[in-house]
């Protein structure tokens, strides 16, 4: 069986039987093993607000978008990927709830956040600034390095050297791709059965309900759709999330290994996903979001989600 098989032999899986090593997404989520064995859809969780952890598997796919795609752009060049050990990816968006204990640990600067969402560039008060809610929903309005402040803190809380992190881009295309090669993983049209979105109108944005999306012009509670062939929930929609990279077009120096890109304009870095107020083109899973200085505070469409290293990590996922 080639490394690509294995791909869709563990999105099959996780979809649809699991074996006794392969925990389904939404069982209770364990403590990193100490064994250091890695299974593709095992889950864990290291601290109380730390985020829900899933394994991904070792694999191949194409990163970006073929020529023929009419929604393609000129940033979305394909490139094969192979990621030779599994990683784990948080399985939804970092909360509030986890944000605010990153607060409460004075690690994160929640009142910077707090002022940039409620705030005009000018420093005028926003008068469209409204609270739609915290708790389960995904963190917005932080900055690239208030995402890397939140990996700092979790590296401390779990006694990580540097294991958590930011996804790259490579990483989060192939997460939310699950082994599709399509627009999006259950196919080439916007569905809002699968996601919180916008528009379904190309170039046009706004809020939209309808099907299971109930939520117009605001964030969704995280894991309110199903999850993708992964185990990932709101891989599509609801906020533009974060990555590791800094921001080159056409990722000419972007590592084979799937890596973080660490050439190109670093004062700029990635963002992918689409949000609650996007159109189709914005929500595939080739788009690259136009890259945001790292400074960028204030935006209530714009959190992350976390990738961590797994040391030692087995086969096991790879059959």
């Amino acid at each position: 069986m080639t490394v690509r098989d294995g791909v869709r032999a563990a999105a099959f899986a996780l979809t649809f039987a699991a074996g006794p090593l392969l925990a389904q997404p939404g069982t209770a989520p364990s403590a990193a093993p100490q064994s250091k064995e890695w299974a593709a859809g095992q889950t864990f969780k290291e601290c109380r607000n730390c985020p829900e952890m899933i394994v991904l598997p070792a694999g191949t796919f194409v990163m970006g978008s073929p020529p023929d795609d009419s929604m393609r752009r000129d940033n979305e060049v394909q490139q094969e990927i192979t990621f030779e050990r599994p990683f784990a990816m948080s399985t939804a968006p970092v909360t509030w709830n986890e944000w605010e204990a990153c607060v409460r640990d004075r690690w994160c600067d929640g009142i910077a956040v707090e002022t940039a969402l409620a705030t005009l560039p000018n420093g005028e008060r926003n008068p469209n600034y409204q609270d739609r809610g915290r708790g389960t929903r995904p963190v917005v309005g932080v900055s690239w390095y208030d995402a890397q402040t939140f990996v700092g803190w979790l590296n401390w809380k779990t006694g990580e050297d540097d294991a958590y992190r930011l996804p790259s881009e490579a990483e989060w295309e192939y997460a939310a791709r699950a082994g599709s090669a399509t627009r999006f993983p259950w196919g080439d049209e916007l569905d809002h059965d699968y996601g919180n979105f916008g528009s379904d109108v190309e170039g046009r944005l706004g809020g939209k309900a309808e099907g299971r999306d109930v939520w117009l012009d605001e964030t969704s509670p995280v894991r309110s759709f199903p999850p993708n062939a992964f185990g990932l929930y709101d891989m599509h929609g609801n906020i533009f999330e974060w990555v590791e990279d800094c921001y080159e077009p056409d990722r000419a120096q972007a590592p084979k290994d799937g890596s973080a890109n660490r050439e190109g304009n670093c004062a700029n870095r990635v963002f992918r996903s689409g949000t609650f107020l996007s159109n189709p083109y914005m929500q595939r899973s080739a788009r690259r979001g136009a890259p945001y200085p790292a400074t960028t505070r204030g935006r209530n469409y714009l959190g992350f989600r976390v990738a961590k290293t797994l040391e030692a990590a087995s086969a096991a996922s790879v059959r």
